[in-house]
């Protein structure tokens, strides 16, 4: 049976560079992000920070509610990607964790 598509020919819809890292790696908490869950979050973001090339999402849509201790956890992650060069995108935020985290990060750079 042959392939569907010759990927050798379309490397851009390769989500892998060539030694072998994810250029995208995507997290889906859910639930709160507070301070019993932030630490294992942090850590799973930190991890997938190290193992992307290029890319972080954090897709938000399932977490009901994000804690203080969760803005500084995102804050965080977006300070690490900027260190090494990577992008950490936050998607599917509600009103308040958007506000919440855009404040934060007005505090962190002003």
């Amino acid at each position: 049976m042959e392939p569907l598509m010759d990927f050798a020919n379309f490397p851009h819809l390769v989500n892998t560079t060539e030694t072998g890292r994810p250029r995208t790696v995507v997290l889906r908490p859910n639930g709160c992000l507070d301070n019993m869950s932030c630490p294992a979050f942090t850590k799973a973001l930190e991890q997938a920070l190290e193992l992307t090339s290029d890319t972080v999402v954090v897709d938000l849509l399932w977490v009901d509610n994000v804690e203080a201790e969760g803005v500084n956890s995102l804050i965080s992650g977006l300070k690490r990607a900027a260190s090494l060069g990577k992008t950490l995108s936050l998607r599917f935020m509600d009103v308040g964790t958007q506000a919440a985290v855009e404040a934060a990060c007005v505090r962190q750079y002003v």
